[in-house]
């Protein structure tokens, strides 16, 4: 009767191990990128202060925002949505002679633009790939090559919208401008009056007061999931992850499991503990 109970311990130990185990994914290197077909992620403007907005980055800053973040940026309560559609964790980015070869995961997306109401059955762009470098340092090499300067977010853009984890350990790997660091799973830049921006084209703007930018990635998955600006200590502008139901957000389905073989365990206990008084 003892064999067979510690038996039914083992199997339950076992079962629960297997279970909260993810599932191993062949990658290369010290980090893990995540991510597969189906995923799908939804941001929401929280605050818009176009007010504040013209102080920090001048007449224009409708074109700065836009351009940095997609027509209709400026609108409270606007969202977007990105869909992955196809992951290669073994991508080769080859940039030639000059710029070297580096191993690299690439994402394929679909992506609906920003919109005040639902959005369309089909996407408003197809194909927009995401590459995210294995190696931080390449992050620095890069953007020394490309612009004979250390990393910010803006000049390095195209290899920070999606990262691996450990995401603070790679943050606090690459090189930062004066003014721009990471604070765990944030990249944090304290621009001041005077500064030179960079937006995709590229093309430039200039900071007319001083301001701190953050952008927010997921510490679990490495998903690029808020971007905000403080200024006089109060949010002028942010937009951020929308949080799916309860029980579709990441880690609930191990929660779940935990709680009940909790309360298997307990029971197998109470079950032994009844047997031995009887």
């Amino acid at each position: 009767m003892k064999k067979s109970r510690y038996v039914l311990a083992l199997v339950l130990f076992l079962s629960i191990s297997f279970a909260i185990t993810p599932p191993v994914v062949p990658q290369i290197g010290t980090y893990q990128f995540h991510g597969a077909a189906g995923n799908e992620k939804v941001l929401v403007v929280r605050t818009a202060d176009n007010a504040s907005l013209n102080i920090v980055f001048g007449g224009g800053y409708v074109g700065v925002l836009e351009t940095a973040f997609g027509a209709g940026a400026l609108q409270v309560g606007a969202k977007k949505k990105s869909l992955v559609t196809d992951v290669d964790l073994s991508y080769t980015l080859k940039l030639g002679a000059l710029y070297g070869i580096h191993d690299a995961a690439l994402y394929n997306t679909s992506n609906w633009g920003w919109t005040l109401g639902a959005f369309n059955s089909t996407p408003d762009s197809v194909g927009d790939v995401i590459v995210s470098l294995y190696d931080p340092t390449n992050v620095t090499l890069l953007a020394n090559l490309f612009w004979g300067m250390n990393a910010t977010v803006q000049n390095v853009a195209i290899y920070l919208a999606q990262l691996p984890t450990s995401v603070a350990q790679y943050l606090g790997a690459i090189v930062w401008e004066p003014n721009w660091g990471n604070i765990g799973n944030t990249v944090v830049h304290n621009a001041e009056i005077g500064e030179l921006g960079i937006l995709p084209g590229p093309a430039f703007f200039f900071y007319f007061h001083n301001c701190t930018e953050t952008w927010t990635y997921d510490g679990t998955y490495g998903a690029w999931i808020g971007y905000k600006i403080v200024a006089n200590s109060t949010t002028i502008y942010e937009f951020s992850i929308e949080l799916p139901a309860i029980a579709a957000i990441p880690g609930f389905e191990t929660l779940f499991i935990l709680g009940v073989s909790g309360f298997c365990t307990i029971g197998l206990i109470y079950l032994v503990m009844k047997k031995r008084n009887n």
